[in-house]
């Protein structure tokens, strides 16, 4: 059972033990029973029990599930750091830049507020692999693959009319991809897969389609920490280290489905 039930069957409990103890004060009367004009005590102490539950309920906000797919564009930079100690020792330099795909997909509550609403949700997304260059003793061929994120998220609804609102929020958790980086004569090289925390911050406009269906274009920022993959010359002694760190500027479209089961209740 919820919290939020717990609380109102104990409330419930309370509202009944109130109207029993004032039904049976004092009244010499009534022989210590009070009758209420025009009805009897039960009836008026079910009224009363309902009445006090109705402005229970409406009192906590409306929740709402809802499901959203996800696509967009994902302006996606790797910086890259560390060093290479083949020969003489190097900083590795530069940023590898690509514009990528992205598409995923979210699954959340809605709470009614005030001009709007309260979201919090969970969203899965990937990316398509990023391909660049950055610099050292010579340039290293970067790649990216099998991208990935998971956040936890809260956004502010803010309804400017009927239809069409703002919002703004971000989230927290983790994200990760596949590293490689690789020189063209292929003395130094480095591999391995990263995770790390992840964040993003954004904001966007909504145009309510119909009560279920919403439509969303919305940016977000998202920062991936710094990870270190081992560099290593090509008979496996080791060469140095390569940081990399994750950031894009993202355009996304989202559609917004509030009870996606309703049609299989019954």
């Amino acid at each position: 059972m919820s919290g939020g039930r717990i609380f109102r069957c104990g409330l419930l409990g309370m509202l009944a033990a109130a109207g029993a103890a004032i039904a049976f004060a004092d009244d010499d009367s009534a022989g210590g029973l009070i009758q209420p004009p025009g009805g009897s005590f039960v009836d008026a102490t079910a009224a009363a029990t309902v009445d006090a539950l109705a402005a229970v309920e409406e009192s906590f906000a409306v929740r709402r599930l809802y499901v959203s797919g996800i696509v967009g564009a994902s302006f996606a930079s790797l910086a890259s750091g560390g060093m290479n100690t083949a020969g003489v020792p190097t900083p590795n330099t530069g940023t590898a830049s690509d514009d990528l795909f992205s598409a995923g997909g979210a699954i959340g509550v809605a709470f009614d507020r005030p001009s709007g609403l309260l979201r919090a949700e969970v969203e899965g997304r990937g990316r398509e692999r990023l391909l660049g260059q950055t610099e050292s003793v010579e340039p290293f061929a970067v790649a990216a693959a099998d991208s990935w994120s998971a956040m936890a998220n809260l956004w502010r609804d803010l309804s400017l009319t009927t239809r069409f609102g703002v919002y703004g929020g971000g989230g927290i958790g983790a994200a990760g991809y596949r590293l490689s980086v690789e020189e063209p004569s292929a003395i130094v090289s480095g591999a391995g897969n990263v995770s790390q925390f992840a964040w993003q911050a954004g904001a966007g406009a909504t145009y309510t389609l119909s009560p279920q269906i919403t439509l969303d274009l919305g940016y977000r920022f998202v920062g991936v920490g710094t990870a270190s993959t081992p560099l290593v010359l090509g008979d496996g002694s080791p060469a140095g280290d390569y940081t990399s760190a994750f950031t894009a500027s993202e355009v996304l479209l989202s559609l917004r489905i509030y009870e996606p089961f309703r049609a299989f209740r019954r």
